[in-house]
């Protein structure tokens, strides 16, 4: 079984303290993270990427302390 993943917009909306999806995609730029999958949104388009949500999540609670919110 796959390990759950979320997309940057889906991330963006559940991290506490709150990040755009805009600066998490910079950051995951940054640390040159790939995708672990894509999925479709509903919408036009090319898939959104997906990436691991443990990664995600420890990701923004590494952040907190650096974040104003």
């Amino acid at each position: 079984m796959d390990a759950p993943s979320l997309t940057l917009a889906e991330a963006a909306a559940i991290l506490q303290p709150p990040l755009t999806e805009r600066q998490l995609r910079a950051i995951v730029t940054a640390l040159a993270w790939q995708p672990s999958g894509h999925r479709r949104t509903g919408r036009a388009g090319r898939p959104a990427p997906a990436y691991d949500a443990a990664m995600l999540l420890r990701l923004g609670a590494a952040l907190a302390p650096f974040t104003r919110g």
